[in-house]
């Protein structure tokens, strides 16, 4: 009599133990990947900040001063040295980064048009890399947007961007006076004019979530566009004296009576001064309305927590970090607050826009 081998079968109960045990690494490895994940985008978003300092270190070299960080396409200087603006962007914009990128010099470049060349501009924590310019090819255009200057405009800029300038030492579109309300326009800056290069930030990161950088179009004057365009600068509107309309417009302080440039500490109230969490005011009110543009300056590292900094009396920071990139070439990872206490970071003068 032939008997029939046995086949032996996990059990519910077994089966559920593996499952059990399973779920259990699987929960213990995440965290500890995702970390992993979060610490090797810090560093690759550092590397690609330094190699861009390379590339405004041998620009400086070459022209003899820092790059301007965006201007109206179609600015040129007359024999007499003078600078024929044009009065609105219906060219589009020239950018700091296609001043770095050898060549760039038409908005028919197919380089403009492909993510990949320009990865050195792009950091792997902000989704897509970034964000893209104001005028775009439409395949790279976020949901609901159009370009500013209409669909067959594109920008000489990176098509993907998560990095911005220093306003004070790198100057923007307003080259002559009486230009958009202006009171003084803007110089080139040499390096050599810089006090504490080591001090001095030149560059960082701005936020990821394109409703934080948004601007009001140049040209109709309504509809939102996309602001990657944007330098910062660390000077509070409501401080400057006498105070000006616009974080953003440090070109209309007066020079007569001499204006003062106020610099954002962190003793203001907020919303005057740096907001302690600019992502969650930026939901309920226009990013246009800030007092201090490092609001834009994005918080992309490291677990979203909030909390109190030095120097501030405010609650409910957010405590993600950025890098910075100062002058003499070097990279720091910190949160923004400690780029103005306990000393401003942001330049011992607005460099780029005598007479001070």
């Amino acid at each position: 009599m032939r008997h029939r081998a046995r086949t032996h079968a996990f059990t519910l109960v077994e089966l559920l133990v593996v499952i059990g045990i399973i779920a259990l690494l699987i929960g213990i490895l995440l965290p500890a990947l995702s970390k992993a994940r979060q610490e090797a985008n810090l560093v690759k978003c550092a590397s690609n900040l330094r190699s861009i300092g390379q590339g405004l270190a041998i620009y400086a070299t070459n022209y003899g001063t820092f790059p301007a960080s965006n201007f109206y396409n179609g600015l040129v200087a007359d024999p007499n040295g003078a600078w024929q603006l044009p009065a609105t962007p219906t060219s589009g914009y020239v950018h700091w980064t296609s001043l770095l990128f050898a060549g760039v010099q038409s908005s028919s470049d197919p380089s403009l048009q492909n993510p990949q060349q320009w990865q050195m501009f792009q950091c792997p924590s902000l989704d897509n890399g970034g964000l893209p310019p104001a005028n775009t090819y439409a395949a790279n255009l976020e949901s609901g947007m159009s370009n500013e200057a209409g669909p067959n405009v594109i920008d000489l800029q990176a098509p993907r961007l998560s990095y911005m300038l220093n306003e004070a030492l790198t100057p923007r579109s307003v080259f002559a006076l009486n230009f958009r309300g202006s009171t003084r326009y803007y110089h080139f800056v040499k390096p050599g004019e810089v006090a504490h290069s080591a001090e001095t930030i030149l560059a960082t990161e701005m936020w990821g979530i394109q409703p934080d950088m948004l601007t009001t179009s140049l040209i109709n004057g309504t509809s939102l566009v996309s602001n990657t365009r944007r330098p910062i600068s660390g000077i509070s509107a409501s401080l400057c004296s006498p105070a000006i309309a616009k974080a953003d417009s440090a070109y209309t302080l007066p020079v007569t009576p001499p204006g003062t440039f106020g610099w954002a500490n962190l003793s203001e109230t907020s919303p005057n001064g740096l907001l302690p969490d600019p992502s969650t005011y930026f939901e309920s009110h226009s990013p246009g309305t800030v007092d201090c543009t490092l609001d834009f300056v994005g918080r992309n590292h490291g677990g979203r927590s909030l909390g109190n900094v030095a120097g501030s009396s405010q609650g409910g920071w957010d405590l993600r970090e950025s890098n910075f990139l100062y002058v003499d070439g070097h990279v720091e990872t910190k949160n923004v607050s400690a780029t103005v206490y306990p000393k401003n970071q942001w330049g011992d003068k607005f460099y780029s826009l005598p007479p001070y």
